[in-house]
C-alpha cells in the first residue's frame, strides 16, 4: 500500500511538472508572438490608424501588420496594412504566424503591386503550410494620401473585406476576395485589386473571421450584417474611438459566451 502510494504521488509530481513546463512554454511562446506585432497605434503625424487583437487561447493565430513607404511630408504618402488568420491553434499557429510575417515584411520591400505581392507569399509560406495543410488567411491594402484625398487599393486571401464607412454616415463593403494563401494556387490564378477613393473622415475598418464568427450564448454568429450595423452606428470621430466601439459592440453581443476565435480588427481614418 505504501509502496502504492509514494508511486502515485511520483506520477503526479510528474504530470504536474509536465503541465507547469508546457504552460511555461506556452507563456513564453504568448510572449514571443506578441513581440512580433507592432504597436497598436503607429506614430504617424498625417494617418490615424488603431490596431487590436486578442487570442481565443494563449497562442493564437491572427495578426497584424502596418508599414510606411514614404517619409512623413511627402508629396504622397503610401502607406501599407494587413490583417492575417493562419490556420491552426497553439505553437503550430505561432510558428506559421512567425513565417507569414517574415515574408510579409520581405514582400513590402521587393516592387510588387499589391496583387504581385499575394502572389509572392503565396508561394513564399507554402513550404511552412504544407508539412500540416495550413493555410493564412490575408486581407492586404495599400493607400496612398495626398492632402485630404486618399485612394485605397485591396486585395483578398480568402480574409474578410474591409468596411468603409464615409465620413457622411454611408457604409460599405468591397466585394474583394480570392483563395487563402499558402496553398500554391496564386500563380496561375492571382488576385483582383479593388480601388476605392477615400476622403478626409472617411474610416477602413479591417477585422479578421473571428469577430463575424463570434457567438452568443444562444450559439448565434455575429454575422456580417450585424457588424455592418455596427460600423454604421459607429463614431468617426478617430480611429480608436471606433475600434473601441465594435469591440464593446462584439462583446456586448456575446453576452459572456466564451471565445472561440481569435479577434483583431485594425481601423484607418483619413
Amino acid at each position: 500500500m505504501a509502496a502504492g502510494a509514494i508511486e502515485n504521488a511520483r506520477l503526479f509530481d510528474a504530470v504536474e511538472q509536465a503541465h507547469q513546463r508546457m504552460f511555461d512554454e506556452l507563456t513564453l511562446a504568448r510572449e514571443i508572438q506578441q513581440g512580433l506585432l507592432p504597436p497598436p497605434h503607429p506614430n504617424w503625424p498625417d494617418l490615424d490608424v488603431a490596431c487590436f487583437t486578442s487570442a481565443a487561447h494563449e497562442i493564437g493565430g491572427d495578426f497584424y501588420r502596418y508599414h510606411r513607404f514614404t517619409p512623413a511630408g511627402s508629396l504622397i504618402n503610401k502607406f501599407a496594412f494587413a490583417v492575417g488568420d493562419v490556420t491552426g491553434k497553439g505553437v503550430s499557429a505561432a510558428l506559421l504566424m512567425a513565417a507569414s510575417l517574415a515574408q510579409f515584411d520581405a514582400a513590402l520591400n521587393r516592387e510588387f503591386s499589391p496583387p504581385e505581392r499575394l502572389v509572392y507569399l503565396d508561394s513564399a509560406i507554402t513550404p511552412y503550410t504544407k508539412p500540416r495543410r495550413q493555410n493564412c488567411a490575408l486581407c492586404f491594402a495599400e493607400l496612398g494620401l495626398a492632402g485630404d484625398k486618399a485612394v485605397l487599393q485591396v486585395v483578398n486571401a480568402g480574409c474578410i473585406p474591409p468596411y468603409i464607412k464615409y465620413a457622411g454616415g454611408q457604409v460599405e463593403q468591397p466585394e474583394v476576395g480570392g483563395f487563402a494563401l499558402g496553398q500554391g494556387l496564386a500563380a496561375g490564378i492571382g488576385y483582383p485589386q479593388h480601388n476605392q477613393t477615400l476622403s478626409e473622415g472617411d474610416l477602413v475598418v479591417f477585422t479578421s473571421d473571428g469577430v463575424v464568427e463570434a457567438k452568443n450564448p444562444e450559439n448565434e454568429f455575429l454575422g456580417f450584417d450585424r457588424l455592418q450595423n455596427i460600423v454604421a452606428a459607429g463614431p468617426v470621430s478617430s480611429a480608436e474611438a471606433m475600434l473601441l466601439h465594435v469591440k464593446q459592440a462584439v462583446l456586448q453581443f456575446m453576452r459572456g459566451a466564451s471565445q472561440h476565435d481569435d479577434f483583431t480588427i485594425v481601423v484607418i481614418r483619413i
